[in-house]
């Protein structure tokens, strides 16, 4: 069986413009609790993903960083893990592909996205209808 771990990045601080670009924006504080939250919610499921992708914009590579801590602590850096600009903004059927691209060997993926391509995928795989910041969802397939 595989596990997908589909999760909207955590609440962002707003962007100061010009100075700040989206790309570049950070979690909130809020953000920083929320994403430390998931992770601690995983950890105690037991649900660890020995793969991570995520978004490289700033906010979504907080969340994975600090949810995985959360799970693993000092050994989150040894999951192995792809932090991609081609993720950032990205739509459903590319972050479909990046899933579908990821190395059979791996039982367990976190995909770390934005809206609304991680909202349609959600909707796409399992009927989930609304996507706030910090929404994780878990599906599984049998392969």
């Amino acid at each position: 069986m595989k596990i997908l771990y589909l999760l909207r990045h955590a609440t962002a601080a707003q962007a100061t413009p010009p100075a700040m670009s989206d790309f570049d924006r950070t979690l909130s504080g809020f953000g920083v609790r929320q994403a430390r939250l998931v992770g601690r919610y995983m950890q105690e499921n037991r649900m660890q993903p020995d793969f991570v992708h995520s978004s490289a914009a700033t906010r979504t590579t907080q969340t994975a960083r600090l949810v995985m801590s959360a799970i693993f602590g000092n050994t989150a850096e040894q999951v192995a893990s792809n932090f991609a600009q081609e993720l950032y903004t990205a739509p459903d059927e590319k972050l479909l592909a990046a899933i579908q691209g990821t190395g059979s060997d791996y039982r367990s993926l976190m995909l770390v996205a934005h809206n609304p391509g991680v909202a349609e995928l959600a909707y796409a795989l399992g009927k989930v209808n609304h996507y706030d910041p910090g929404t994780l969802s878990v599906f599984t397939a049998d392969c």
